[in-house]
């Protein structure tokens, strides 16, 4: 049910060999925490290679902190190569992104539909900001990620659940309120399933749509985690032709084996079905 957003390291010409043979939704290629800066040409080179798709988004090094400002050949050379996807890290003020437009509309191919854009949350100013920013529609963002390890660097927090609770809270309910996708944060258990597991059903749970990943056994992982109980997919099923009527306009609340469901369980219901023809147990 969680799209996968999959980092690759745009200095690992393997990893990009590979893109095609891995089943992640969309695939990020990474120029900044993962590349260092003396292999950025090198790394560009390989992307040259590639042809970019619609679901393939680079991140790059677009605030690069001892100037602050924006870096224009990298932007340059990604478009010049093909990419309109961009993934905005470091974000922290409307500037950044007033910055990164003025940068933009300069070049013939820009768009506001045809660039896409993440913002991720990363420092708690971005998160202040977070709101404005996407109401001013500055730039064509589809999606908040949060980057929880560099957030809790800045902050001094230790990285566990509970103290990521009021973030995520906050990055999802942002999402929501404006249309946008929600992607959950990065989890480092490459050795460790059942923690990896845990932490993407916690964010499903609360309601990301997306997680990134590091590396592609995660993608099955996701796919097989049990995001719905037997017992709710046995009562989805049992109530879904009934509460269809309510979709119809038939009737206004429907009642079965004690429970209420009125109009607002509808859309839930068809998730529960639609998971289990994909993923689940017939």
């Amino acid at each position: 049910m969680l799209k996968t957003y999959l980092f690759v390291p745009a200095n690992n010409q393997r990893f990009i060999r590979k893109i095609p043979l891995i089943p992640a939704d969309y695939i990020i290629f990474d120029l900044e925490d993962s590349v260092i800066k003396d292999e950025v040409a090198s790394s560009f080179q390989n992307l040259k290679t590639i042809v970019p798709e619609s679901n393939h988004y680079i991140r790059l090094n677009i605030f690069p902190e001892e100037t602050g400002y924006v870096d224009l050949a990298l932007i340059s050379e990604s478009i010049g190569i093909g990419f309109r996807n961009f993934i905005i890290p470091k974000y922290r003020c409307i500037a950044q992104i007033e910055a990164l437009q003025s940068i933009l509309i300069k070049h013939k191919h820009y768009t506001f539909d045809s660039f896409r854009f993440i913002l991720l949350i990363e420092h708690p100013l971005g998160l202040y900001n977070l709101h404005e920013t996407i109401q001013r529609k500055i730039l064509n963002i589809e999606a908040i990620g949060f980057g929880s390890h560099d957030y809790c660097n800045v902050t001094g927090m230790k990285h566990i659940l509970n103290n990521l609770a009021y973030v995520r809270q906050l990055i999802v309910n942002s999402a929501k309120a404006f249309g946008l996708s929600a992607i959950d944060f990065v989890s480092l258990h490459l050795d460790n399933d059942q923690i990896f597991c845990e932490e993407a059903y916690d964010g499903f749970s609360l309601g990301f749509t997306g997680k990134f990943i590091i590396h592609p056994k995660q993608i099955e992982l996701i796919k097989g985690i049990q995001y719905y109980s037997t017992l709710e997919v046995a009562e989805a099923k049992s109530i879904y032709k009934k509460i269809l009527e309510i979709q119809k306009g038939k009737v206004a609340v429907v009642r079965l084996n004690g429970k209420i469901y009125e109009k607002p369980h509808i859309n839930k219901i068809i998730d529960i079905i639609k998971w289990s023809q994909d993923y689940g147990s017939e």
